[in-house]
């Protein structure tokens, strides 16, 4: 069982994907199982195996290191390999001391739009300020819940934010202590889904 950092390359247009794993074997079984599955959770590099197919990829062991070493050595070669940013490779991220992943500002918005897409939801919703009347139209959550924070509408973190926002366009009944009422403004805001 090696521990280390790995790529998996895309032969074709030469994209990556930098990973770290305490077991190399089993973490490549499980890409490609998930790949060929169709259910990879990275939809960057799902699309792309889609696309070229399974016999242009390959798993590459970049450095066996220790279990301790994997944070840093991982966040080094992804950005050895600048392959958080779309045009190198399919990294969406990266790593904290958590092991938790570090989305910019461009992958939170591809993320939002990919997953409203997904799920069948809408695609584009205004938000009209009450005092002004001026409208504002989104094509993602992120992009509100930004406007809203930089504005200082909303004093919230952005995820609690988008999740706001989001409820008030599904028409969700938010908990007020007695059974819920759904929410006519959002943040001195009406809003209005586009589609």
């Amino acid at each position: 069982m090696e521990t280390g950092i790995y790529i998996i390359k895309n032969l074709i247009n030469k994209k990556v994907y930098v990973g770290s794993s305490i077991n190399l074997n089993n973490r490549n079984y499980k890409h490609f199982w998930m790949l060929d599955k169709n259910i990879h959770d990275n939809f960057h590099l799902q699309q792309s195996f889609n696309k070229y197919g399974k016999s242009n990829f390959s798993f590459e062991i970049c450095e066996i290191c220790n279990a301790t070493e994997l944070i840093n050595k991982e966040n080094y070669y992804i950005n050895e390999y600048k392959s958080n940013i779309m045009e190198f490779g399919y990294n969406l991220a990266t790593v904290n001391e958590f092991r938790r992943n570090c989305y910019n500002e461009e992958v939170k918005i591809k993320l939002s739009k990919y997953n409203l897409q997904k799920n069948k939801n809408f695609l584009k919703y205004s938000l009209t300020n009450i005092a002004t009347n001026e409208i504002f139209i989104f094509d993602s959550l992120v992009e509100g819940a930004n406007y809203l924070i930089k504005n200082g509408f909303a004093k919230g973190s952005p995820k609690n934010v988008r999740m706001v926002i989001s409820n008030c366009l599904r028409g969700i009944k938010v908990d007020n202590g007695n059974n819920g009422s759904i929410r006519k403004t959002c943040y001195k805001h009406n809003f209005r889904i586009i589609n």
